[in-house]
């Protein structure tokens, strides 16, 4: 059984009909759209959502989400994900609720069945409350055991039955808003099917609304890719905004996570160039050429204020010394033009060698003149982060 993810756009689609109701929003193809028609589409009173359409995980920590947008804004953010090579974006009206009011939903096809999870906290921290979704083995489009609002109980025997139906092979809503018992949005859906099924769908869906994470790579990400491919280390590189203010030079997929969504919890998401990692102790050389794809995004920027966050938990293997004399040569390489657009650098690192490799990270950006913040483990990831954040605040 093929499973292939499809369109948010079209998963929507099947689910409002089932209610009853009419799908609004727009699904835009980033590679062919016309802006004046759709900003003609839009309306001054409302403001809008634009989103990746592509099946990206964690889309709210890559900056692939934007909310509460004005009409021009919503051209601009079109913009800006073409410009980071997607091609399907999806622009919905934005509908502001509170917290309380979201819930978690998703069905999943099993040997025997379909496995109901639900849980009365939804969201993006849907997973710091793993513990209290009730979860239940129900029968094809008959009322589960759930002790919930009538409507709902209804509406999701409706969405069982399109499960079902139109061979769905897992389905998933957060978060599905309720207020005063009665289910009012479907904020964010993510929808597989059974590919071979498609003969026997009678056109809810077929094999285009198929999507994938693939986006057409910027040069540094290649360049990191075919470093990446001849490496035993972990390299990763992706472009967020070419535009960006906050360029990241992280060690270590944990650390990177808090540290993206620490910027983000700060509410400067957007500022966020890039995201990636180099792990898994890298050679010297191999974190030269790492860092001189992020230099050069960060010279290529149009923001008028930069900063190099240059960060990462406390390693166990990766020696420190060594990667920063690679980030150091790279630095080196365009010192004058780093100086010239008043870049700074935020160092946070520990690890192998790590006293030997912060006095020398400090002492090589005082000398050739760049603004500088050096500490180790006895600063907090979120202080950096603070300070950093501050800096493009200031």
């Amino acid at each position: 059984m093929p499973r292939k993810k499809i369109s948010e756009y079209r998963a929507k689609i099947l689910i409002y009909e089932a209610l009853g109701r009419t799908y609004e929003g727009l699904s835009v193809d980033l590679s062919s759209y016309d802006e004046s028609a759709i900003r003609d589409l839009l309306s001054e009173a409302k403001k809008y959502v634009v989103k990746v359409d592509q099946a990206v995980k964690k889309r709210n920590q890559l900056n692939l989400v934007s909310l509460n947008l004005t009409p021009d804004a919503v051209t601009q953010e079109l913009v800006r994900l073409a410009d980071a090579g997607y091609q399907w974006g999806l622009i919905e009206t934005f509908y502001p609720h509170e917290q309380s009011s979201e819930r978690f939903v998703a069905l999943e096809r099993v040997a025997d069945g379909i496995n109901l999870n639900y849980s009365l906290k939804g969201g993006v921290e849907v997973e710091n409350y793993s513990d209290q979704i009730q979860k239940h083995h129900i029968d094809t489009g008959k009322n589960s055991e759930l002790d919930v609002e009538e409507d709902l109980r209804r509406a999701l025997t409706t969405v069982t039955k399109l499960f079902d139906a139109t061979y769905m092979t897992y389905l998933e809503i957060n978060p599905l808003i309720v207020e005063g018992g009665v289910v009012v949005e479907v904020l964010d859906a993510a929808v597989e099917v059974d590919a071979s099924a498609e003969f026997f769908v009678h056109d809810a869906w077929s094999s285009n609304d198929f999507r994938d994470p693939k986006r057409v790579l910027h040069e540094s990400e290649k360049a990191v890719d075919e470093l990446a491919a001849s490496s035993p280390s972990s390299l990763s590189l992706k472009v967020l905004n070419q535009n960006g203010s906050l360029f990241l030079l992280l060690s270590g997929g944990g650390a990177s996570v808090v540290i993206a969504d620490e910027i983000a919890n700060l509410g400067h998401h957007d500022d966020i160039a890039n995201y990636g990692e180099y792990s898994g102790n890298p050679t010297e050389e191999e974190t030269y050429l790492y860092t001189k794809q992020v230099v050069k995004l960060l010279l290529d920027s149009s923001s008028n204020k930069k900063i190099l966050l240059i960060a990462g938990g406390v390693a166990n293997f990766t020696d420190v010394a060594k990667t920063f004399k690679g980030i150091m040569r790279a630095i080196d390489d365009e010192k004058q033009e780093l100086a010239t657009q008043q870049v700074e650098v935020f160092v946070r690192r520990g690890g192998p060698n790590q006293k030997a490799g912060l006095l020398e990270m400090k002492d090589f950006l005082d000398r050739i003149g760049i603004k500088n913040s050096v500490n180790g483990p006895e600063m907090s990831l979120s202080d950096v982060v603070q300070r950093a954040v501050e800096r493009i605040t200031a």
